[in-house]
């Protein structure tokens, strides 16, 4: 009778990068999406800017509210799901902690998340393409040149 080999065990530090990176996306979807939906300025992020930066900061007040509200409703169910956010924690780790270990469980995880991101990016950028849509041609004209301000000092307040 052949004798199969055992899987390796991965090891606590592979463990523990895994669990620090999908806690880093997660953080980094979450604030992304939290600051459009807040309306934190960039600022709010010391300089690192998680929000749409230049592009919403170049749009009126008004236009950005409008964004604002166009992306509460869009990314509704999906900012309130806490449950939601729970459940993938606890099954990330329980795939974690599983033996034998099965990345496959991780891959898919990952997947997920990233189909999340995508979900909340292309709301964000339809929103605003909306809110261009919706924009004369001079009100466009006006934002494309504060956009360009934005762009060229890089977001910095002079």
């Amino acid at each position: 009778m052949q004798q199969t080999p055992e899987k390796a065990k991965t090891r606590p530090a592979v463990r523990a990068v895994l669990i620090v990176s999908l806690g880093l996306n997660l953080l980094v979807g979450g604030a992304i999406v939290g600051g459009i939906l807040k309306g934190r300025p960039p600022a709010a992020f010391s300089g690192f800017d998680m929000t749409l930066g230049p592009v919403s900061q170049a749009l009126d007040h008004k236009d950005r509210d409008a964004m604002r509200q166009d992306l509460r409703e869009r990314l509704g169910p999906m900012q309130r799901d806490s449950e939601g956010r729970r459940a993938a924690f606890d099954a990330l780790m329980a795939a974690l902690t599983a033996d034998p270990f099965d990345p496959e469980v991780l891959r898919v995880m990952f997947a997920e998340q990233r189909a999340k991101a995508d979900a909340a990016m292309t709301a964000g950028q339809e929103a605003l393409l909306d809110r261009l849509v919706a924009m004369s041609a001079e009100d466009r004209a006006d934002y494309a040149e504060r956009l360009a301000k934005e762009l060229t000092r890089g977001g910095r307040k002079d």
